[in-house]
């Protein structure tokens, strides 16, 4: 296996921190710390910086620094429409295959986040969410296309998480999955189209509600 830069590593360890909500959306990212934090030069934390903004997770301003991207509402909200017209797409595409879909993998993971939503687990919520998509999509042909749609979903994941706080948005999520997945296994791409619409309608509702106020928007 081809050895992983000491910039990739820390990239992937400042990525996990933002993910993990322990560097929030607008907060500051200190370079000095995080090298003795992970026990690096400043040199490789600069480098990981800049593949993080190319992601569009982090922003550099002169003279202030690097920080966690912050969105408005209204750019999050965009962004969620792009996840809706790309995820209604490939549903309603699977709809038409069903049988290349992992239903019993997805079921589980359905369990999962029940239970994490029982216990209040927020973390264990994200988690789940995020395996349950990407499941959904592991055995589709056009790799390229759910790349991409996971790399807008990464760029708002800590956003994103805030709204597992809602206890309206999480006593919703497991049965719209259930519906999502049913109607795929019935192979019918209207049901589909309908499922992950009612899917982001409580997205975007509890975007709204749970949206940070005072969020800002940055610029590099």
């Amino acid at each position: 296996m081809p050895k992983i830069s000491l910039a990739d590593q820390a990239a992937n360890k400042i990525r996990s921190l933002i993910q993990e909500n322990k560097l929030m959306p607008g907060a500051h990212i200190n370079i000095d710390f995080l090298a003795k934090e992970f026990g690096i030069s400043q040199t490789p934390i600069r480098e990981a910086l800049k593949k993080l903004i190319a992601e569009g997770i982090a922003v550099y301003r002169p003279k202030v620094g690097y920080s966690v991207r912050n969105l408005t509402l209204h750019e999050y909200l965009q962004v969620s429409e792009i996840h809706q017209v790309l995820e209604t797409y490939l549903v309603k595409e699977l709809a038409k295959m069903p049988f290349i879909v992992d239903m019993v993998s997805l079921n589980t993971i359905n369990q999962e986040l029940q239970s994490h939503i029982k216990e209040n687990d927020l973390e264990g919520m994200a988690r789940a969410n995020d395996n349950f998509h990407r499941k959904l999509y592991e055995n589709y042909h056009n790799k390229l296309l759910v790349s991409r749609l996971f790399d807008l979903w990464n760029e708002v994941r800590s956003l994103r998480n805030m709204m597992y706080e809602n206890k309206i948005f999480t006593s919703k999520m497991v049965r719209e999955h259930e519906a999502i997945i049913a109607a795929i296994a019935k192979g019918d791409p209207e049901a589909a189209e309908r499922a992950i619409t009612d899917h982001y309608i409580s997205g975007r509702e509890s975007a709204i509600i749970s949206f940070p106020i005072g969020a800002h928007e940055e610029r590099e």
